[in-house]
């Protein structure tokens, strides 16, 4: 029995240590358990470390005042799920497991204690934040809403918590959340959930995130991110609000999200008829990969990892197209049937990789062989019709359309993109189509600049595309998410949320000036050229047509004739 306590005390001197050094803020207390109890006052946070296959710890909080009409147990982990009940004896209603765990503790008319029963079948312990939020009555008996009061889709009763699903193949996050109640006086029924007229109809709900600093953060920096996103004045301080919900829409918004880019969703919920009163749900963590120990199945060191095959061949992919990209930015349009070649390729590449996704299952290996197929006899094709017809017109055409298509995606990656009329698809495609013809019609009539701008702001972007990806950036994603919009079935419903960190400002401030330098290079190398050079099968049929007509002059009289007449014809008619 000794020997339990001493490696019960030993273990709560590390985890305070190690918190303490891990940056956790003074607002945060580390929790000793007495036999098996955690005291946790109301709006307290506190971490506590859980041992592994417990279930005998109760989370207590003493003297509820009469005022309060509600509070919320929050407990969350980083990567790890821990069951918290709020009966001893776990039942559907009552009890829930999930890294992030919230109740809705509603008290009798004499209840002065709140407790809440934790369990772990985790074989090594792991940290929690714990915290407890009531709600009480206010000016004029204001009631705040219930979160999760007027559940009818999960298992609990009442469900404060909002619950993730993510698509890790294409990279969508859906964020659903139950229905909240209007609040009602202590020891009262609660108001009908499910009739016409329900006063819960009337309450309006704000959907907010906020996306960590750091691509793989700490349990001490998850922790301090975490309790910035669980009262309402903090949510509305750090959070940034992306849609609000009327009772007509669904309960549940899906995120265009980012490989490994962590967010941390929550809702407000506001009754308008209650002095505007407002409640938090309770916030959850999205890492937007799949979780995988480091090392080993119960290591708590969780990492996002890729597959294997997957990540090789991304990266061979962007270190191409950096490479690639170098050579088109600054020698583009001095290598003239180069150029031909790149633009030509981009609009098959895109177009048969949208086909491809849209209506085959196919493997994700085996659509981007396909892409690379058929973009490189796109290429050949659009550079053998310069070489055999020499149209400059539809050649110019082509490659402008292809610098619009960047330029219009461009735009619709900064908040212009986040309208709520994209998610329209006629209004989407509509206004991309007039950004892409924007180019066509400033730079046809100057021809050089429209080559030269288009090889340098084209190779460019492939250049800090490529950058992007290796240093954790998004930029990448800004040609990514027009060609998922436009192949995969219901992503018009995805809200474009895009966690600029420093890397991206960056990138995004290199960004013209690549474009610039790219321009100055390729003006001189190209200084004193034509614009384009005369088609080769033409050149060669002209050279050989001297020779040609001297064969014909000595063997045959009458073409000679027939020659001159032509010739003479031709005079007239110029």
């Amino acid at each position: 029995m000794k020997t339990k306590w001493c490696c019960w005390g030993l273990s709560t001197a590390l985890i305070t240590i190690y918190l303490q050094c891990g940056g956790v803020t003074s607002q945060n207390a580390t929790c000793i358990l007495v036999d098996d109890n955690i005291d946790l006052p109301f709006s307290e946070h506190k971490i506590c470390h859980i041992p592994g296959n417990t279930s005998g710890i109760t989370v207590v909080v003493k003297n509820v005042t009469m005022a309060t009409q509600f509070a919320t147990f929050q407990m969350h982990t980083r990567d790890k799920s821990l069951t918290g009940s709020l009966t001893r004896a776990p039942s559907t209603g009552t009890t829930m497991s999930s890294r992030s765990v919230g109740l809705d503790w509603i008290p009798t008319y004499a209840q002065d204690t709140m407790k809440v029963y934790v369990s772990s079948e985790l074989k090594d312990g792991v940290p929690a934040l714990f915290t407890a939020l009531p709600y009480d009555a206010g000016i004029n008996n204001s009631l705040a809403p219930v979160p999760g009061g007027c559940n009818q889709v999960f298992m609990l009763e009442d469900d404060p918590t909002l619950h993730i699903n993510y698509d890790p193949g294409y990279q969508i996050t859906t964020v659903l959340f139950a229905a909240a109640n209007v609040g009602y006086p202590r020891g009262e029924f609660e108001p009908v959930c499910d009739v016409a007229d329900s006063p819960r109809y009337r309450l309006e709900y704000d959907f907010y995130v906020r996306f960590l600093p750091l691509t793989d953060p700490s349990t001490s920096e998850v922790f301090t991110e975490l309790k910035r996103m669980m009262t309402v004045e903090e949510i509305e301080k750090y959070g940034k609000k992306i849609k609000t919900f009327k009772h007509k829409d669904k309960p549940l918004i899906t995120l265009m999200t980012y490989e490994g880019h962590g967010s941390i969703y929550n809702i407000i919920v506001k009754d308008p008829m209650s002095l505007h009163r407002k409640a938090a749900y309770v916030p959850v963590l999205s890492y937007a990969c799949n979780m995988t120990p480091h090392h080993g199945y119960n290591n708590t060191d969780m990492h996002c990892q890729l597959s294997v095959t997957v990540d090789k061949g991304t990266i061979l992919v962007y270190t191409f197209a950096a490479l690639a990209g170098f050579v088109i930015c600054y020698f583009g349009h001095r290598l003239f049937f180069l150029e031909l070649f790149f633009f030509g390729a981009l609009p098959f590449g895109f177009g048969f990789h949208m086909v491809f996704v849209a209506n085959t299952s196919l493997s994700h290996i085996a659509i981007s062989v396909l892409t690379a197929l058929f973009g490189t006899i796109g290429g050949c094709a659009f550079m053998g019709s310069y070489w055999f017809f020499g149209r400059e017109m539809p050649t110019m055409l082509l490659i402008a359309l292809d610098t619009g298509l960047l330029f219009s995606t461009t735009l619709f990656f900064t908040p212009f993109g986040t309208l709520d009329v994209w998610h329209t698809t006629a209004a989407y495609g509509l206004t991309l189509m007039c950004g892409i013809l924007i180019v066509p019609v400033v730079l046809i009539l100057f021809p050089k600049w429209l080559f030269i701008l288009s090889s340098a702001f084209w190779g460019s972007y492939m250049i800090i595309a490529s950058f992007s990806y290796f240093l954790g950036g998004i930029l990448q994603f800004i040609i990514i998410n027009v060609v998922r919009r436009a192949s995969v079935p219901g992503y018009e419903a995805a809200y474009l949320v895009t966690p600029f960190r420093v890397i991206d400002y960056t990138l995004v401030a290199m960004w013209p000036l690549l474009v610039l330098t790219g321009t100055l290079i390729q003006r001189k190398l190209v200084e004193g050229r034509p614009v384009m050079p005369p088609c080769p099968y033409k050149v060669r049929k002209n050279k050989r047509r001297p020779s040609s007509d001297e064969h014909d002059a000595n063997t045959s009289p009458r073409r000679l004739e027939a020659n001159e007449n032509s010739s003479l014809l031709d005079n007239v008619i110029n």
